[in-house]
């Protein structure tokens, strides 16, 4: 058993910190292992971290391409 890992990414750093500090995530059996500030940054963390969950709000991620 692992903790799963997560990444938030949002253009808002507010948003970002609201959803890192509004979860119980050890409880939960989840860490959150990076936090992105855009669509690029969130692709590079996704592939060096390889999360077993994304949170993300679509429009920080709609100006990358993700194929």
């Amino acid at each position: 058993w692992h903790m799963l890992k997560v990444i938030i990414a949002d253009d808002e750093r507010l948003i970002c910190r609201l959803v890192q500090t509004l979860a119980d995530w050890d409880s939960l059996g989840m860490e959150v292992v990076a936090m992105a500030e855009n669509g690029l940054e969130a692709l590079e963390l996704v592939q060096s971290e390889r999360p077993d969950i994304l949170i993300t709000d679509i429009r920080c991620l709609a100006a990358t391409d993700w194929s």
